[in-house]
């Protein structure tokens, strides 16, 4: 009888443990997120690197394109990765479009759709990756609507 009384205590408190887990995990992912003047330091940029997996492609000081790829960039909310386990490694490892800021972060979105935020794997509200890296890949290649 004890054994069972034992045994039916420790079933349940584990499985309180993970239910409050799980709980935390999902109000975290809910209510923490950054926007671009979080990750930035500032709204405005004078300069900003664009690099395809991890090569430097060009610096850009141009106004208007400056101006094109903060409005893009400022236009989404980036959350936490919201699933628990992450995807492959050949997913992550997708062709990588990057973009670094003056303060030393950067945003980039692979081809998969995948949002990452100094290197560290994010979401964008609305999960929308692949429009964002579609949107991304004009601004980066120009003419290669």
């Amino acid at each position: 009888m004890r054994k069972t009384w034992t045994l039916g205590l420790a079933i349940c408190g584990t499985l309180l443990f993970v239910l409050l887990f799980i709980t935390g995990r999902m109000l975290y992912i809910k209510f923490y997120h950054q926007s671009y003047a979080d990750i930035t330091d500032k709204t405005t940029q004078t300069t900003l690197v664009l690099s395809e997996n991890q090569t430097e492609l060009q610096t850009v000081t141009d106004p208007a394109l400056l101006d094109s790829i903060t409005t893009l960039l400022k236009g989404y909310t980036y959350t936490q990765y919201p699933h628990f386990f992450k995807p492959s490694a050949d997913k992550l490892t997708a062709n990588l479009l990057t973009v670094t800021f003056e303060n030393g972060n950067s945003i980039g979105v692979n081809a998969d759709g995948y949002v990452f935020v100094n290197g560290k794997l994010r979401d964008i509200e609305g999960s929308r990756g692949q429009e964002f890296y579609h949107k991304l890949y004009v601004l980066f290649y120009p003419n290669a609507k």
